[in-house]
């Protein structure tokens, strides 16, 4: 399997200095994208926002758009997944031969990029959800980018799975729901879909983002109990799209899900 590190297609996989601070620090942000019938899925909302969180995090990366794009496509025709649904998996982190964990204007960044293809298309499965215990701090900027600073999500969602749920959703410190893991929530109110707004916490998701600028979605704060009223409630992530939430802890949301899959329908007319 190859993979492109700073734009050559290699297949040393022990390309990652032990001094990358990536490794050592989480010092890194990442954006994952999804590949099908020969397209990057929103391919500049996520390149905006890997842009955006470069330099919020102060990493010099120079990005080339079109170049990236043309560059993805090369690997994934060099992997023979040209003709299937892939994702890909940009990492950028900023090097150092320096110990500690100072910012210095020498310090480079390694750009890899990684294609796998999809093997289990979850597009519109029912997935439950458990309350993390774990609050997202919504005063924090690393609530708002995608770091290699995981370890959260990681064990808010193994805890969700060891209780017997796919996923969690996290609270912030205010008490309003943020989002889950891996991806953002909506709800409807009043035949209208809202999400949580960024400054509750919230990742701008690129199918948020979208959803957001076609007017199908507003933003809106909402608590646990209210969320607990809503009668349809769904998820989304650039790799599976939408799923609709059947269950939170042990409340029936509903098994009746058609706005969401009206909306799904809208996302694949868009080509999402």
């Amino acid at each position: 399997m190859y993979i492109l590190n700073n734009g050559k297609l290699t297949r040393n996989k022990n390309i990652i200095s032990i001094e990358d601070r990536g490794y050592l620090l989480g010092d890194a942000v990442f954006e994952t994208i999804l590949y099908k019938d020969k397209d990057l899925i929103l391919f500049n909302l996520h390149l905006d926002r890997l842009i955006s969180s470069l330099k919020l995090v102060k990493i010099k990366a120079i990005l080339d758009k079109g170049k990236l794009y043309q560059d993805i496509l090369k690997l994934i025709k060099k992997n023979k997944l040209s003709n299937k649904t892939t994702v890909i998996r940009i990492t950028i982190s900023r090097v150092s031969n320096e110990r500690g964990i100072d910012i210095n204007e020498k310090q480079g960044a390694c750009i890899t990029v990684k294609s796998s293809e999809l093997k289990n298309d979850l597009r519109l499965k029912p997935i439950t959800l458990d309350i993390s215990n774990i609050k997202r701090n919504e005063k924090s900027f690393i609530s708002k980018i995608k770091s290699a600073n995981y370890l959260e999500n990681i064990i808010a969602k193994n805890d969700a799975i060891r209780a017997g749920y796919n996923d969690a959703i996290f609270t912030n410190i205010s008490g309003n729901v943020s989002s889950c893991t891996t991806s953002n929530i909506y709800f409807l109110q009043n035949n209208k879909f809202f999400t949580p707004p960024v400054s509750d916490g919230v990742l701008n998701g690129t199918i948020r983002e979208f959803l957001i600028r076609k007017k199908k979605v507003a933003v809106r704060s909402i608590k646990i109990d209210k969320l607990l009223k809503c009668k349809e409630i769904f998820l989304s992530n650039s790799v599976y799209g939408i799923r609709p939430v059947t269950y939170i802890k042990k409340k029936l949301i509903g098994k009746n899900f058609d706005n969401t899959i009206k909306l799904n329908k809208f996302m694949l007319d868009k080509g999402i």
